[in-house]
């Protein structure tokens, strides 16, 4: 008779798959939980990113998982990401508003933190990236029919008849059309696959019908060009390019038929309408939406009986390389004898075209919305703050001095120039180094990888990529929703079957654990502070004097910024 499996092996497969629905749960709660731009989810996702890793390491120690070895690129990109930490901390020194840059701190350590969940997960050896895939592709395809649902049923979303464009549950549709552009690359992958094909292909054909879906309805025009990154990349790297193609037509080309309706309704993508005419749109919507995802399903399954030889799968790629670009020369001739000189044109429309409405039309434009003043003015505080910047997080006070007009904006919608605007060029050098030594890492994970593993890795790429392309044009930073997926899947790709390493001693566990309190005391002291002072107001109200001294004074001493 076989022998029954060692009861430590039966310990450590249970281990790893409760790391992995950890991480899971960790992914959920950025992504649904984020809550926009703001600071207000800090506290809870850091208490919980804090246990998770002091939870790992001690897993580790009590060799119930095996922690991934890293390798130079890696370990260089980890200490370059935790380095642009510290520095962003300590920018409080010198910054022009400490408490902003305390704040932008705390959400610095929790979305390292994300990093190193995605570095955890490669506890589960070579199954490493088809998890992170897989994790990845049901919480963005969750958010994704989250977002949706709040057409159909206007009650999910109330501030939808304030700005229609799609947001929930990120609260940005710029940052919810990256998330989309994600899911793309990692519904190709999960309709191309081997196993339970059937049921792949159907989950895989939702998936990238219900993102390009989204991306409608976000009208996000940097989320059309991530769009387009993602899905070429994925068709580039994978030798499913194909079968990809044809899955990604049999759901994109419903998608757009239904978004190009949904367009026309002004129930569906027209602000302050009024809550009947929503409620009145909602039903055809939910109709409409409902038959474009059993027509994308229908045809998916019906191309499983394509068959292609290796002939006929090469002139497929061909034919479908050629029509891209002949409809790229085409769309360019059209321009070009629409406006004359395109390049004048699209930078004549970038910096001086009108302010974007929030509507479909905003595709025909190419406004930048004002971020080219923005960038301008970031330009000018990183002048004035070369080295060390003014402070992370400081930009809407710093540029006050410089502006031209009276628009309120956090940040300048750059992640290179937020970074030079609030940490200079140490700031910028520490962002790229990282960037630099993880992109390494991952071109080499995806040379060392092959199988199943290899095809995952192949949709996780898409992620940090989109996200860098992203972050060219917006604050994607400022986003626990939007950094999170892409820091996850960078990590998870630096671990993806790399040997195990040494099992940490029982002193690391408590030197991790005692940062781990420090994290936990950082997060959570200014959302502690601000209860003070509500308390304090409270007190005064009421006309107790004396408590509200003592209120105030715990606030201060809980953030003296």
């Amino acid at each position: 008779m076989p022998a029954a499996p060692s009861t430590a092996a039966d310990r450590r497969l249970g281990a790893e798959w409760v790391v992995a629905a950890a991480v899971a749960l960790l992914l959920a709660g950025a992504v649904f939980f984020g809550g926009g731009s703001g600071s207000g989810s800090v506290p809870a996702l850091g208490i919980a990113v804090a246990a998770f890793a002091v939870g790992a390491l001690g897993a580790a120690a009590l060799r119930l998982v095996a922690l991934p070895l890293p390798d130079r690129a890696a370990t260089v990109g980890l200490l370059a990401v935790a380095g642009l930490v510290v520095w962003t901390g300590l920018t409080m020194v010198w910054s022009i508003a400490g408490d902003r840059s305390w704040a932008a701190f705390d959400k610095g350590l929790v979305e390292a933190g994300y990093l190193l969940a995605g570095l955890v997960l490669g506890v589960l050896g070579t199954r490493t990236a088809r998890t992170a895939a897989l994790v990845l592709a049901a919480v963005l395809g969750a958010a994704l029919v989250w977002a949706l649902l709040g057409k159909a049923i206007p009650g999910l979303y109330p501030d939808g008849d304030r700005v229609a464009r799609l947001r929930s549950p990120v609260d940005y549709p710029n940052g919810l059309a990256l998330l989309a552009d994600g899911a793309l690359a990692l519904g190709l992958w999960l309709g191309t696959g081997v196993s339970d094909r059937r049921a792949r292909r159907v989950a895989g054909a939702l998936l990238v019908y219900v993102a390009g879906l989204a991306l409608v309805l976000t009208a996000s025009r940097a989320g059309v060009l991530g769009a387009i990154l993602a899905v070429g990349l994925w068709l580039a790297l994978s030798p499913k390019r194909v079968e990809g193609l044809a899955l990604g037509l049999a759901a994109l080309v419903p998608a757009a038929a239904v978004g190009a309706w949904a367009s026309t309704r002004a129930g569906l993508v027209d602000d302050a309408v009024g809550r009947a005419v929503r409620v009145d749109d909602a039903p055809l919507f939910a109709v409409a939406a409902l038959a474009g995802a059993a027509l994308a399903v229908g045809v998916a399954i019906a191309l499983e009986r394509l068959a292609l030889t290796r002939e006929r799968r090469r002139a497929v790629g061909r034919a479908a390389v050629a029509g891209a670009a002949l409809g790229g020369v085409a769309a360019l001739a059209a321009l070009a004898l629409a406006v004359g000189n395109p390049a004048a044109w699209a930078w004549d429309e970038f910096a001086g075209g009108s302010e974007d409405v929030n509507s479909p039309g905003r595709f025909t434009s190419l406004s930048s919305n004002h971020r080219s003043a923005w960038w301008g003015e970031a330009w000018q505080v990183f002048e004035a703050h070369r080295l060390a910047g003014a402070g992370a997080g400081t930009f809407a006070i710093a540029r006050l001095r410089y502006r031209d007009d009276a628009t309120a904006v956090t940040q300048p919608h750059s992640v290179p120039l937020q970074l030079l605007s609030g940490t200079g060029l140490v700031g910028l050098a520490l962002g790229l180094a990282a960037v630099a030594a993880l992109a390494l890492a991952g071109v080499r994970s995806v040379q060392r990888l092959e199988g199943g593993e290899l095809a995952a890795a192949h949709a996780l790429v898409a992620l940090p990529a989109v996200w860098l392309l992203h972050a060219l044009v917006d604050y994607d930073l400022d986003f626990l929703a939007v950094t999170a997926p892409a820091l996850l899947a960078t990590g998870a790709l630096a671990a993806a079957a790399r040997p195990p390493a040494r099992a940490p001693g029982w002193p690391l566990v408590a030197a991790a654990g005692a940062a781990a309190l420090l994290t936990v005391g950082s997060v959570v002291s200014p959302e502690l502070s601000s209860r003070a002072l509500d308390d304090s107001l409270l007190a005064l109200d009421e006309g107790r004097p004396d408590r509200a001294a003592d209120d105030a004074r715990r606030a201060e001493s809980l953030n003296p910024l």
